[in-house]
């Protein structure tokens, strides 16, 4: 079985054979509101209970505390349940004359559940800022990727928003939900996608399987190209949907973005192209290359000058130390500027319905000009949870002991200014755990970075 399972071939038919039914019938594509959303779709294939019946389930389950319904994740609103539901100033409306026309059944049932006198939860526990954030942390094999799986298919069920997914090259963890996953890669760009078997240094398997070139229509619902940022935000993005955006190497369009916008230093960019045009070039100052992954700053402040789209997203950034770094200096493409830069556009993220997810296993790693922003904590079993003073992100975390480091797999803490709960999720279906890496790269970035 596991020369099996190291069969790069057999990964490929596994990965190919996995599909969303019926996700062709969602609302999103046909344009109809009274069908099911994508985000219903990506939670019935989970096995996940519809989020209206999970509020209904709390109500009635005991506190893991106080030992008497409802659960914490009620009592405690804020904690939780506030950087789940996103409302705006249109939904404050709907929940003031009860009129949920047009929405999907999940966030029906959720508007419906706010306004009965009968629960313990209404909307004025829940703000109307448009986005949340959330710092998700735990050591390696604690649940970060599941966990964030399960919040993401709650986003999407609850808010239909869009979710955008940081892609790199190294890291492919999206891949259970590959049948819903629209990539997004930059026009005019070569890519080269190689599918590799898990990593196994036993010694205990004779076969030694090669990665294999693979294409990737076959693995994902769909891949769309795009010009610039404006490209992608205004026409390629699809609200309701799970994207994988991989940055543009060109950097077309983020040198403008940032000087359009307010209480932002003009960021600066040099593609590998342009940097090799200038050791070749006599009349030019040679310039060094900007990294790919600093395209994603720019793609953050595209949000709050953008005046075409206005649409509700939530970004995840895994291994976030690695773009935020700590301590970052200007050594490195201007690194330091361009998470000030971020930084300083936080807030207006948030009115303008962007959501920040960060994952980490250590959250000091993480630049304190971005965590000093952020409201929502997500501590999991394996680690200290903070307490007290011990400040990881801008809210004093409300608990006063140290509850999580000995907790098992699949429990956590979610945390906010003055509340915190427990809560859980279950592992997702084996059939979409396909081991092994998918990774897209550019050969073509990578000859000119080697001339």
């Amino acid at each position: 079985m596991l020369d099996v399972v190291q069969d790069p071939e057999y990964l490929y038919e596994w990965l190919s054979g996995l599909e969303a039914s019926n996700i062709e019938k969602t609302r999103e594509v046909k344009n109809d509101r009274r069908r099911h959303s994508i985000g219903e779709n990506l939670v019935r294939h989970m096995e996940m209970t519809p989020f209206p019946k999970l509020l209904d389930r709390l109500e009635r389950t005991a506190d893991p505390v106080e030992g008497t319904p409802p659960h914490s994740a009620i009592r405690h609103p804020r904690a939780m349940l506030d950087a789940i539901i996103h409302t705006s100033d249109m939904d404050g409306f709907r929940l003031d004359f009860e009129d949920f026309s047009g929405l999907c059944d999940a966030r029906k049932g959720v508007f419906e559940y706010l306004v009965d006198p009968d629960t313990s939860v209404d909307d004025s526990d829940l703000e109307t800022t448009g986005g949340s954030d959330a710092l998700i942390h735990g050591p390696m094999g604690r649940g970060k990727t599941t966990s964030v799986s399960t919040f993401i298919a709650r986003w999407m069920e609850v808010n239909g928003e869009a979710v955008v997914w940081r892609g790199t090259p190294q890291r492919t963890e999206w891949l259970p939900f590959a049948p819903w996953a629209i990539v997004c890669l930059p026009e005019g760009v070569e890519y080269t996608v190689r599918l590799a078997p898990p990593e196994d240094g036993s010694g205990s398997v004779e076969s030694d399987f090669e990665p294999i070139e693979v294409d990737l229509e076959d693995i994902v619902w769909r891949v769309e190209r795009y010009e610039d940022l404006d490209d992608l935000n205004n026409n390629v993005l699809m609200s309701g949907a799970f994207h994988v955006v991989y940055p543009d190497p060109k950097f077309r369009g983020c040198e403008r973005i940032t000087q359009e916008a307010s209480e932002c230093p003009a960021l600066e960019y040099t593609s590998v192209w342009e940097a090799d045009r200038a050791r070749h070039d006599p009349e030019l100052d040679e310039k060094e290359t900007t990294p790919t992954s600093h395209w994603w700053f720019s793609w953050l402040v595209h949000h709050n000058v953008n005046e075409k789209r206005s649409m509700r997203t939530t970004w995840v950034c895994d291994e976030a130390s690695n773009l935020f770094k700590h301590h970052a200096s200007n050594d490195n493409g201007g690194l330091s500027t361009k998470i000030d830069a971020v930084s300083q556009q936080y807030v207006d993220f948030r009115r303008n319905g962007l959501s920040f997810v960060l994952l980490t296993q250590k959250p000091r790693e993480i630049s304190w000009m971005i965590r000093k922003k952020m409201r929502w904590g997500v501590t999991l079993s394996g680690t200290d949870n903070p307490t007290g003073s011990d400040e990881i992100i801008g809210v004093r975390p409300p608990m006063n002991t140290e509850m999580t480091s000995d907790w098992k797999l699949g429990r956590g803490l979610f945390w906010t200014s003055g509340q915190y709960t427990e809560f859980g999720w279950d592992d997702l279906p084996r059939r979409y755990k396909v081991p092994g890496k998918l990774r897209i790269i550019s050969p073509e970035v990578r000859r000119v970075s080697a001339k």
